[in-house]
């Protein structure tokens, strides 16, 4: 896996965990080209959800089926990523729903879910290369704010 923030993770998370370092086009790429699990040029919802789950089980160091904000700094310092412990909070905040202080499995699945709705920005229930690569550089706006 190269160097994939917790951005990449979320934000892709699928466009899932991923949203918390600075992620450029070229992790978009990257993370498009992984998500896009048949090459077809396309990542459907589900290929989009596959990659999310992946990326939180690779988050879930602890295997406890949640997510906190140290895992995803750790997940980030894994992957040679600069730790924003701001953006992982801010992260959290956003996706954490329940407000446990933890991402869970379906709040990973839902955020997911709906990063992939707000990316699909022509509504043809796919997303394009290009699509993602706005959708992160969404996300890094929002993780700032």
């Amino acid at each position: 896996m190269k160097n994939y923030s917790l951005k990449s993770i979320l934000a892709a998370a699928g466009l899932v965990l991923a949203a918390t370092s600075p992620v450029f086009a070229s992790d978009a790429e990257t993370a498009f080209k992984r998500m896009d699990s048949d090459g077809n040029g396309k990542v459907t919802a589900a290929e989009n959800a596959a990659w999310a789950e992946t990326m939180f089980k690779q988050s879930d160091t602890n295997y406890d089926g949640q997510v906190s904000a140290a895992e995803c700094d750790s997940a980030q310092a894994a992957h040679g990523n600069k730790v924003d412990q701001k953006a992982s909070a801010r992260h959290l905040q956003i996706v954490d729903t329940d407000r446990s202080g933890q991402i869970s499995a379906s709040e990973n699945a839902a955020f997911a879910k709906s990063e992939f709705v707000r990316a699909d920005k022509n509504g043809d229930g796919v997303l394009s290369e290009d699509e993602v690569e706005a959708q992160y550089k969404a996300m890094k706006k929002q993780m700032k704010d």
